[in-house]
């Protein structure tokens, strides 16, 4: 194999810009010299006043070694020169430059990068009118770094076996002509005549700055390759990347949340994966005027990009996580546009009911199917973490295994609970909920556990008692009123495009029919396990509805839908 020859040369680390020796040669083979000689000209006065600038005539090559011509300049290092072979002193008589080796983008003359040293650098005798010295061909790599953080103060190299795999002398350039530097794209001509090109990129000028070549299109040990003995003009690969370089366009997004169902809320953040807080610190949001939502924007997010997240409030000092009802637990929205949320409901795709006024509850727990370990304990969210929210709870009287504690005043729309057997500072003593069949009074906590939901829809006095780790209502509570009318809520009612129904009867699960005021069923919803059920309109037509309903207790109710 033949050695190589590179366009570009090593590089000295110095200070400042000063003039080097540069050999400046041209292969004149298969060529008739003219009589009045061959020439080099270019812009070479940028980094030599006292040479001509474009001058057909102005520099006389002489001759080297046998069909070879060249001369000697004084050249600043660290700089792009652009020049042209003449076969005379006319510019009628100049060479025409292949397309690989020209500067491109419409300019046809030949390039070179002038590294800064003190040795004199000898640039390869290419042939006149050629992309490469005779017996050669050239291979002009390009990487583009659009995609990369940061481009190293060293600049970009390319390391191969073309030059003895060493990463500090081969330097490419983002050169797009008339002395500009502007394009992502780095690129170097380089001569071989080697059958297999193996190389990297690198993001600075030593080994540990070397890119990773995916295995989708690396060889030989996490390397890049080439076939083939023939100029290859490549295309720009990504830097550490098999294709080009996608440029994703980004997009900004503004979160809204109400928190009307929370009482005494002192802040809000969004948290999520894609955004600049991620799942820890969160970004903070602000409250809008005197109301209760709040607001906050995330810039620069990827199109098309899936955002996962939940809203945060903080009272107290306690942070509390939203609990959401999705496959994944968190909120999605895919973004392909700049993108403004609607305040949702914190806990809820929906808009917020106005909070009822407070409310007398008493909680109870059986925990006949349990064995009771020293005190009980109902944590309620709003009061804060599991130690300074754990409300003790005392035996009933007549029921030996029965627990139960009365809270007044209840501010919260959305009450988010659970029982504790034993001490409360201890997580194992929470509820498990570890039957999956058995979670439809529950919802994610956000942390990997579940607690019980409590909408309230009034301020009536009201008990909820449930079996320890279930959602089974206990068969020794105080009789239930056998309908359950008063316990149902449509909103809005009357309604134009859909009505929301929301359950408060500690039921597990519910059977809802609508009815026209002719007693046939239109629409029949069953074995609902949600508190809230919506109702689209769709083949509803204006006039008045009855929705019955049915739980899991064999316990009824009807309330009458208006359908605008």
């Amino acid at each position: 194999m033949k050695k190589l020859l590179l366009m570009t040369a090593a590089l000295v680390a110095t200070t400042g810009v000063f003039a080097r020796k540069v050999k400046i040669q041209v292969d004149m083979t298969g060529q008739t010299i003219s009589s009045n000689g061959v020439h080099v000209a270019g812009n070479f006065q940028t980094g030599n006043a006292n040479l001509p600038n474009w001058n057909p005539g102005g520099i006389k090559l002489s001759t080297a070694n046998g069909m070879v011509r060249d001369t000697i300049v004084d050249l600043d290092g660290g700089k792009v020169y652009e020049f042209k072979f003449i076969n005379g002193n006319q510019w009628s008589e100049n060479e025409s430059v292949p397309a690989i080796s020209q500067v491109g983008g419409g300019n046809n003359n030949r390039w070179v990068w002038i590294g800064e040293g003190t040795d004199t650098l000898v640039l390869p005798a290419i042939k006149f009118g050629g992309s490469a010295p005779v017996g050669q061909y050239a291979v002009r790599l390009k990487v583009d770094m659009a995609l990369t953080a940061s481009v190293d103060a060293n600049g970009v190299y390319v390391a191969g076996n073309f030059q003895g795999w060493t990463p500090g002398i081969t330097r490419l350039i983002n050169y797009t002509g008339d002395g500009k530097f502007e394009s992502t794209v780095y690129q170097v001509i380089a001569y071989t005549g080697m059958d297999t090109l193996n190389y990297k990129f690198l993001n600075g000028n030593a080994w540990g700055k070397d890119e990773s070549v995916p295995s989708e299109c690396a060889v030989d040990n996490n390397r890049r390759t080439i076939l083939g003995m023939a100029d290859k003009n490549l295309d720009a690969v990504c830097y550490a990347k098999c294709g080009v370089c996608k440029i994703v366009p980004k997009y900004n997004i503004t979160f809204n949340v109400d928190v009307e169902s929370i009482c005494g809320v002192d802040s809000v953040d969004v948290a999520g994966g894609l955004l600049d807080g991620s799942w820890g610190d969160g970004n903070k949001m602000t409250r809008v005027g005197t109301t209760n939502k709040w607001t906050g924007s995330q810039a620069n997010l990827d199109s098309g990009a899936t955002v996962q997240f939940k809203y945060r409030y903080y009272k107290n000092g306690v942070r509390n996580w939203e609990q959401i009802a999705s496959s994944s637990g968190n909120r999605e929205i895919k973004l392909t546009s700049n993108t403004t949320l609607d305040a949702n409901c914190f806990n809820t795709f929906t808009n917020c009911s106005p909070r009822p006024a407070n409310q007398t509850v008493t909680f109870k727990v059986d925990l006949s199917n349990v064995t009771p370990n020293g005190n009980q304990y109902v944590v309620l969210d709003y009061l804060g973490d599991a130690k300074s929210s754990a409300i003790r709870m005392s035996p009933m009287a007549g029921f030996p295994q029965v627990y139960m504690t009365t809270v007044n005043d209840v501010c919260n729309g959305t009450v988010y609970w659970y029982f504790m057997n034993g001490d409360s500072s201890i997580e194992d003593n929470k509820e498990k909920f570890a039957d999956t069949a058995d979670r439809a009074c529950t919802k994610p906590n956000g942390v990997g556990g579940f607690n019980r939901e409590f909408v309230r829809t009034s301020g009536n006095p009201q008990t909820l008692y449930y079996y320890f780790s279930s959602c089974k209502t206990s068969t020794t509570s105080v009789t239930e009123t056998a309908n359950i009318s008063e316990n149902i809520r449509l909103y809005p009612n009357p309604a134009s495009a859909y009505t929301v129904i929301e359950f408060n009867d500690n039921a597990a699960t519910h059977q809802v029919q609508v009815i026209d005021l002719a007693g046939r069923v239109i629409r029949s919803f069953d074995n609902h396990k949600y508190n809230t059920l919506r109702i689209d309109r769709d083949e509803l037509t204006s006039g008045v509805y009855f929705v019955n309903v049915k739980n899991n207790l064999n316990q009824t109710g009807s309330v009458k839908l208006i359908i605008e």
